[in-house]
């Protein structure tokens, strides 16, 4: 097999058994199971285990959000509010009362101080179930799906308590975005999660852009392997929409080195193809120049929609990445 069919199932390959050159075949019985995902889990095996241990991922996902902090992030324009916006030059008619006379006395013209309007955004949150995401290199590290789920919970804490209206996304049009709030918004948003989770063999890449309420902001846990045309036509019905997504790619460290050798059987968790290759340094070599040319145009797409992708490793803890996403929040989503 040679590298040039290699790129195009790439992001969806699972290694499945690796051998040292010389060493014996696979038992029969192994050869006979066919091509099955090493460390893949199913949808709904994944969805009893996040049930099960619902209650301490809830803890977990409002403890985070309380450490990224207290405040609500920038509207990015003037309004009623506390927070300090703008000076703008005073304008005829203006009450004395609304002109800031420290700023004016620098000048030879009045200024007014303007505040930062506090309407609150709606934020749509969106979780990919596609099969890539419930794969783990090891298994000391959680599937991606896992990691995706807790950090979409910490956000949704984080936002609600800086009075954000939240929706919840689902993945057909005909099903409206669940609007979250009250004190049980959490537990709804997880339960909501784990429904749409034990439906994922039917569910698609990305959200229905149709159904993303105009001018709103949205969030998209996922491992960013979408076919580029796929995502730049998303991208583009959320631009005619006025709205703008921010993904925040979940990855295993595996995806971004290729760190196997020898021979190694690859099956695809979303295909049925399966391929047997030679991990070798040549192998990693041409694998780092095909990742980051997709890492490339993937941020180059986002770029071009608004907002630069956040990047999480399911070997790293999950604050850094919440506090990344806070922090462009703040920002009004562009770096």
């Amino acid at each position: 097999m040679t590298l040039a069919v290699f790129p195009s199932f790439l992001s969806r390959l699972i290694p499945n058994t690796a051998r040292a050159p010389g060493a014996s075949r696979p038992a029969p019985e192994a050869a006979q199971a066919g091509f099955l995902p090493r460390n893949a889990i199913t949808a709904t095996a994944l969805a009893d285990d996040l049930a099960g241990r619902l209650p301490a991922l809830l803890v977990a996902a409002e403890r985070l959000a309380r450490t990224v902090g207290q405040g609500s992030h920038a509207r990015r324009k003037a309004g009623q509010g506390d927070e300090f916006w703008q000076y703008r030059p005073a304008t005829q008619g203006e009450a004395a009362s609304a002109i800031d006379w420290r700023q004016s006395a620098r000048s030879d013209r009045a200024f007014v101080r303007e505040r930062e309007a506090q309407t609150p955004h709606t934020i749509c949150i969106w979780c990919d179930n596609s099969a890539s995401m419930r794969w783990h290199s090891d298994p000391a590290l959680p599937p991606k799906a896992e990691r995706a789920f807790l950090l979409a919970l910490a956000s949704a804490a984080m936002l609600l308590r800086q009075g954000e209206q939240i929706r919840l996304l689902a993945t057909s049009p005909a099903t409206p975005p669940l609007r979250l709030h009250g004190h049980r918004a959490l537990e709804q948003m997880a339960h909501a999660l784990l429904t749409a989770l034990r439906q994922a063999p039917d569910m698609p890449d990305l959200p229905p852009a149709a159904a993303i309420p105009a001018r709103s902001r949205v969030l998209l846990f996922g491992d960013g392997l979408y076919p580029p045309a796929q995502l730049q036509g998303f991208l583009r019905l959320l631009a005619t929409r006025q709205a703008i997504a921010t993904l925040v790619e979940t990855l295993d460290p595996a995806e971004t080195t290729l760190p196997y050798s020898g021979p190694t059987r690859f099956t695809g968790v979303e295909e049925d193809t399966g391929r047997l290759l030679y991990g070798s340094p040549t192998l990693q070599q041409d694998y780092a120049v095909i990742w980051q040319r997709h890492q490339a145009q993937l941020r180059t797409l986002c770029m071009a929609a608004g907002s630069p992708p956040v990047l999480h490793m399911t070997d790293q803890p999950p604050l850094a990445a919440l506090m990344a996403l806070h922090t462009l929040l703040a920002a009004g989503g562009r770096s």
